[in-house]
């Protein structure tokens, strides 16, 4: 019998099998230790506590950084109030799961090893938005309106849609754009004075000096925006779609160590990532 046969099956098939095997068990591993943390959390999730709580009489009271601050857009504050109706602990745990499932699509096998990071697991424990955000950024490569997520929540973020505009998918960027502008525009007509208490409290806020310095990354935007662009172009020229969740990580309005966790986007269309062939024939014209 030849050697790269084994019972009558080609070695590399009983390899590959072998490995489609390895890569279920270490997904529902993670599914596992993901609905255990949901479910037996055993301190409340603080951003999610902020996003659960935000009050539409007037959301934008607290400054960045202190509990319960909100800072999103009206879209987002409306989207929020809705699930705000459902107690905390069910809101929670929903969002929970939510952000894994969503590490889960992003890194696949290596879901439980992302977990290990400090940077993504405080996403997951603080109930944060940032590796939706880099869901989000990765399917924009397929659906175009998943813009919308990142354009009506961290704005800064938008950077990103230079990919469109270095490669010429002006159809693209039309939907990224026309989607954003439908839910806005809907937005306003709900509660049009939202949108200018929203941009005063932008204007005016800014960083606490004594709330979470220790988890900021001191590098503004106005500095850090020039550098996302050029990342960006530069991998959209050269057929990179990994560079584009890192654009958009810099592009972040403040950059905590946990935004570091959009990194995960990173990994999710890289060569070694789970999404890496499919990003490709995705961001192929």
């Amino acid at each position: 019998m030849s050697r790269n046969v084994i019972g009558g099956l080609p070695l590399l098939t009983i390899l590959k099998r072998r490995q489609r095997m390895v890569d279920r068990m270490l997904r529902l591993a993670f599914i596992v230790v993901l609905i255990a943390f949901a479910i037996l959390r055993p301190v409340p999730a603080g951003d999610a506590h902020a996003y659960w709580a935000v009050d539409l009489a007037n959301p934008y009271t607290r400054p960045v950084a202190t509990q319960d601050a909100f800072t999103y857009p009206p879209p987002a504050a409306l989207f929020f109030a809705v699930l705000g109706k459902l107690p905390f602990e069910a809101f929670e745990a929903i969002w929970t799961l939510a952000i894994g499932f969503a590490l889960l699509w992003l890194t696949g096998p290596w879901a439980l090893a992302f977990l290990v990071l400090p940077v993504v697991a405080s996403d997951l424990y603080l109930g944060n938005i940032h590796v939706l955000l880099a869901a989000a950024v990765v399917g924009s490569l397929r659906r175009p309106g998943l813009w919308a997520i990142p354009l009506l929540t961290k704005p800064s973020v938008g950077v990103g849609l230079l990919w469109y505009v270095a490669r010429g998918e002006w159809r693209r960027l039309s939907i990224a754009i026309g989607v954003t502008a439908t839910i806005a525009a809907a937005a306003f007509m709900i509660a049009p004075n939202m949108w200018s208490q929203w941009l005063d409290y932008v204007l005016s806020t800014g960083l606490s000096p004594d709330v979470g310095r220790a988890y900021w990354v001191p590098i503004p935007l106005l500095i850090r925006l020039p550098v996302a662009a050029l990342v960006v172009i530069w991998g959209a020229r050269t057929n990179r779609p990994w560079t584009l969740p890192i654009a958009a990580m810099l592009g972040l309005p403040v950059l905590w160590l946990v935004g570091l966790a959009m990194l995960a986007g990173a990994f999710a269309v890289s060569a070694w990532g789970p999404l890496g062939d499919a990003a490709r024939r995705w961001s192929t014209k």
